[in-house]
């Protein structure tokens, strides 16, 4: 399904709103939904309200997936889970092209490669030593690391995959762990400013020298950051 006009009309709502959206605030603009919440923003009175109705929130939420992988949308606030749209976005509102939304035929060859593709895709994905440590490993949750590491590869932010997955944050930290141990070290330095300010996370690294723990973190840290920022904290840090 080509998604070009879609993609365009997304950046449209986005340009005159003139500030970052979510996916929903985007969604019922696009469909002319009104909601107390729009209406108290004044976003029910856009030109483009309801310039593109007809496309349900599973479509949309794939349609704003497939701009950000090309780099036409971008998380904006991770905390507040906005979204907006990039220099390239802005551009190809001016000189679209055509771009795919797969049917679902592709996912689901992925879903049943051989174990001997999936082997190859380890190898790509690391180095053969790192790959063969893997074997141990369910070929579901191994495949779902690949994935993992080439949304990281494309600046995704880790809860719109959990999310994606179907799955809980805590299950991607898990897996982002489990890499880990096995040399593999994926940086999610993108995702983690979004969240920790800057000159916070330099307060942390130096409260915690060359020893950080999860431990250490929770005793230290535990009432300024909840469970899963400790975890990326430990995770960049250690």
């Amino acid at each position: 399904m080509n998604i070009q006009d879609k993609i365009v009309k997304s950046i449209i709502v986005i340009q005159e709103a003139g500030q970052g959206l979510t996916r929903e605030q985007l969604q019922n603009i696009l469909a002319g939904k009104e909601t107390e919440e729009l209406q108290s923003m004044e976003l029910d009175q856009l030109e483009s309200f309801g310039i593109a109705d007809g496309t349900d929130e599973d479509d949309w939420n794939a349609i704003f997936d497939r701009a950000i992988e090309e780099g036409l949308l971008k998380i904006k606030n991770q905390k507040q889970h906005t979204i907006t749209y990039t220099p390239n976005g802005k551009k190809y509102r001016k000189k679209p092209y055509a771009i795919n939304l797969g049917d679902g035929s592709e996912e689901e060859e992925y879903i049943n490669v051989s174990e001997d593709e999936l082997d190859a895709v380890m190898r790509i994905a690391m180095n053969e030593k790192q790959a063969e440590a893997y074997k141990h490993i369910t070929s579901e949750r191994s495949k779902r690391q690949i994935k993992l590491i080439q949304a990281i590869d494309r600046k995704i932010a880790l809860d719109d995959f959990a999310e994606n997955e179907n799955i809980d944050l805590d299950e991607v930290l898990d897996d982002l762990e489990a890499l880990l141990q096995h040399g593999k070290r994926l940086d999610i330095s993108y995702f983690i400013k979004e969240i920790i300010d800057k000159d916070d996370m330099q307060e942390v690294k130096e409260s915690m020298g060359d020893k950080v723990t999860i431990d250490r973190l929770r005793k230290e840290w535990g009432d300024v950051y909840n469970e899963e920022e400790l975890r990326l904290l430990c995770y960049i840090l250690a």
